[in-house]
């Protein structure tokens, strides 16, 4: 899930943290913008200084003395032009996004605050995610980082409602409208999030208590990621039924879609961080393999596919010369070539260099490193010391090592976290 919240454009750089928007924002902007246009504000009695769900009565009671549709009514009851309701709703969609925000950035600014360091925010589909890279170190700071997202959306909340209130025969009906939504929409936020289904922030906000109280962050996230999973689980089969048995509408296909999203994350978490503690205090050369087939430069490409890749059937292979690393040649490099030329073209011609930032060495974290082979999507990545080549990190060999250290219990190197 990191490699997928990592890509997409970036937008801006607020307080040193890189923020994206990931494709799938663009289908939920559009969505809302056409629900408020459509179907929200033209719904509402704002326009008239009536409560916001006075204005489905008013369609309702329309419809029942008259005899028309729904469709009829509503356009029948709209206050402003077609055209304000459309640029309402994008600023209402653009405001939203505003708000969420402005929620991951004070999760990003109290972990920053807490010594957690932050990739960065990314905004998509279900909402945004701030990206940090590192769990926090005790409940508490677990608890600080959860509850900020859930009080930032709060106090906009509020804030909103008390201009709603104090401003209300001072503002034009449009701002009013839009003002009483973020009201809303905030206070939904706070609220939603705080369901105790990890990983959303009410199921961090239990996990920090449960580590509180078991003194291990693995079993309080094992914990957590179930109770998540069947949060998650429960929106899946409640969002379906309504969806088919009240009348198709779109709203309850979301909640399973959310539901859907949720189970999927609490299993992807708690994976991460199984991992993170199976490989905690290891570095590269824990499970450094030193016996390495490589080749030499001045080799052809027919020699190369004949005597290694069909022979040794592995995807690549380190180039060395008088014993120092100089590349890599693989697959890729050798598809890019004629077959007509490949017996007159060399390794040298046909290898790529690796940069110095994206080579690995002995010392180096195994988390990382596995992080890093994962985001890439690499099988193996070569061991370099003071340019030459120390042997090959294979994921194959992390995964078998992670598998052995769980069934061992051995990976509970964060079991000793501070309980404060």
């Amino acid at each position: 899930m990191a490699r997928g919240f990592a890509s997409g454009w970036k937008i801006a750089t607020l307080f040193g943290l890189e923020v994206r928007i990931h494709p799938s924002w663009l289908l939920i902007f559009f969505l809302l913008t056409f629900s408020l246009a459509s179907y929200v504000l033209p719904m509402s009695d704002i326009a008239r200084g009536g409560p916001w769900w006075n204005g489905e009565a008013e369609v309702i009671r329309y419809m029942t003395q008259r005899g028309v549709n729904m469709a009829t009514a509503e356009q029948a009851l709209r206050s402003w032009p077609d055209w304000e309701y459309w640029v309402l709703g994008a600023v209402g969609a653009i405001g939203l996004f505003i708000c969420v925000l402005a929620h991951e950035m004070s999760h990003s600014l109290v972990a920053k605050a807490n010594g957690i360091p932050v990739e960065g925010i990314t905004l998509f589909i279900f909402g945004g995610v701030s990206r940090l890279k590192d769990e926090a170190n005790s409940p508490g700071v677990e608890f600080k980082v959860a509850i900020a997202g859930p009080l930032m959306s709060l106090v906009i909340g509020l804030g909103c409602f008390v201009v709603y209130v104090l401003l209300g025969e001072a503002l034009l009906p449009q701002a009013l409208a839009l003002i009483f939504y973020f009201a809303l929409i905030n206070t939904m936020l706070a609220v939603f999030n705080l369901i105790p289904g990890f990983p959303l922030d009410g199921g961090r906000v239990l996990r920090s208590l449960l580590w509180k109280a078991y003194g291990s962050f693995q079993q309080a996230t094992a914990v957590a990621a179930r109770i998540g999973e069947g949060i998650g689980m429960a929106m899946i089969v409640g969002g379906g039924l309504m969806f088919f048995f009240a009348g198709l509408q779109f709203g309850w296909l979301w909640i399973a879609f959310i539901g859907l999203f949720l189970r999927y994350a609490a299993q992807s978490s708690y994976q991460q961080v199984a991992i993170r503690e199976g490989l905690s205090g290891l570095t590269v050369r824990d499970i450094l393999q030193e016996q390495v087939i490589s080749v030499a430069p001045d080799l052809t490409v027919e020699q190369l596919v004949d005597d290694y890749f069909y022979r040794y059937r592995f995807r690549s292979f380190p180039v060395l010369e008088s014993g120092r690393f100089i590349g890599m040649i693989g697959l890729k490099d050798v598809q890019g070539i004629p077959r007509g030329t490949w017996g007159r073209t060399t390794v040298r011609q046909a290898m790529h260099q690796v940069a110095e930032e994206n080579l690995i060495h002995p010392s180096d974290d195994l988390i990382e490193v596995f992080r890093k082979m994962m985001s890439e999507d690499k099988g193996h990545l070569p061991v370099v010391d003071d340019g030459r080549l120390s042997g090959i990190v294979t994921r194959h060999d992390i995964m078998n090592l992670l598998h052995i250290r769980t069934d061992l219990g051995a990976g509970a190197g964060a079991e000793g976290r501070s309980r404060t």
